[in-house]
This record gives C-alpha cells, sequence and structure tokens, in this order.
C-alpha cells in the first residue's frame, strides 16, 4: 500500500473500532489521514468499500489470535467449541467485527463483496487442517469424504448470516449443538 492509502486505511480502522460504521464518515477518515477528501476517492470508491477492507483485515487478524491461542490437540467438541467462544468474545468487544452481527446492510455488503473470500480465511484452512489430522488419527468415519465436511460446517456460516431470523436464547449453545450433530455424522 502507498503511505497515504495505508494512513487511511489505519484512520478507517480506528475511528471504526472507536465509534462503529455509522457515526464514521469519510470526512472524519481523510482529517485523521492528514489528507484531502479527494485523495480517499483516489483508493476507495466509498465508506463501505473501506469498511469491507477493514472489516477482512480485523476478522482475519482476529481469528489469527484465536488460532494461535488454542491447542489444536484437544478433542473436537471441545476444539470448535472454544474456537467459536473466543469469537464471540473478540466480537463483543470489537465495534468492527460487531457489524457482522447488528447491521444487516453491512453483513449484506461484506457477503457480496467476500463471495469467495471463506475459502482464503484462516478459519477455513484450520478446518482442512484439522480434518486432514482426523483422517490421519483414523477418526473419520468410513465413506465420509472430506468435502461433505467443509460443505457442513460451510452451512453454519448460512445459519451465522441468518442468525437474526432464528428464534433463541443461547444462540452459542445453538452453534454448539449444530457442531456437535456434524461431528456425530463425520468422527468415529
Amino acid at each position: 500500500m502507498e503511505d497515504k492509502e495505508q494512513r487511511l486505511f489505519d484512520s478507517a480502522h480506528d475511528l471504526f473500532l472507536e465509534q462503529g460504521f455509522k457515526e464514521t464518515n469519510i470526512s472524519s477518515i481523510a482529517k485523521r489521514a492528514g489528507v484531502a477528501v479527494g485523495t480517499f476517492y483516489r483508493y476507495f470508491d466509498s465508506k463501505e468499500d473501506i469498511f469491507v477492507k477493514v472489516y477482512n483485515f480485523e476478522n482475519e487478524t482476529v481469528k489469527q489470535q484465536i488460532i494461535n491461542s488454542i491447542d489444536m490437540n484437544q478433542e473436537p467438541n471441545a476444539l470448535i467449541s472454544e474456537i467459536l467462544k473466543q469469537i464471540f468474545a473478540y466480537t463483543n468487544d470489537n465495534q468492527i467485527l460487531q457489524e457482522w452481527f447488528s447491521n444487516s446492510k453491512i453483513n449484506s455488503i461484506i457477503v457480496k463483496a467476500n463471495a469467495h473470500a471463506a475459502e482464503n480465511s484462516v478459519v477455513y484452512a484450520t478446518l482442512n487442517k484439522l480434518i486432514d489430522k482426523w483422517d490421519q488419527e483414523n477418526r473419520i468415519k468410513d465413506g465420509i469424504k472430506k468435502g461433505r465436511i467443509i460443505s457442513m460446517f460451510n452451512a453454519l456460516s448460512v445459519v451465522d448470516i441468518h442468525q437474526k431470523e432464528i428464534v433463541t436464547d443461547d444462540y452459542f449453545q445453538l452453534l454448539n449443538d449444530l457442531i456437535a450433530g456434524i461431528l456425530a455424522i463425520c468422527l468415529k
């Protein structure tokens, strides 16, 4: 990134983290970066454009921190549950990541912009490693292919996108139940 682009990105990151998407505007991003508003548009199409880039960076950074902090040798249910618990904990304290859950307009923009981003994400890469590890340890049931396991976990992202439509007092428990079901189908 060029210096001005990086300053704009860093300013946007800080402002989105401090005050969220709605309260942040292009003028304040440019001002904090020490550039003119017109300079913003040399690098980014809109506030939504820079937000998606900031969101993706923040999301991957947090996921990498989570992956680095867990013991990959835990039992599968405990491991996946711990990953989810940490994702929710980080999200609760992060204005950028909260937008996924609280702002349906931004959620839609992120989904559209990241149609194929899942395959490149830290969690996806980790899931691939876990499935390979379980396969090497002969823990996967006969006839269950890696693609099927990944598809079942990918379905959880669809559930997550539509979580506001699900009536439950404990969304985290619901996800744990779904994960337990997926693992019961896949693992011996």
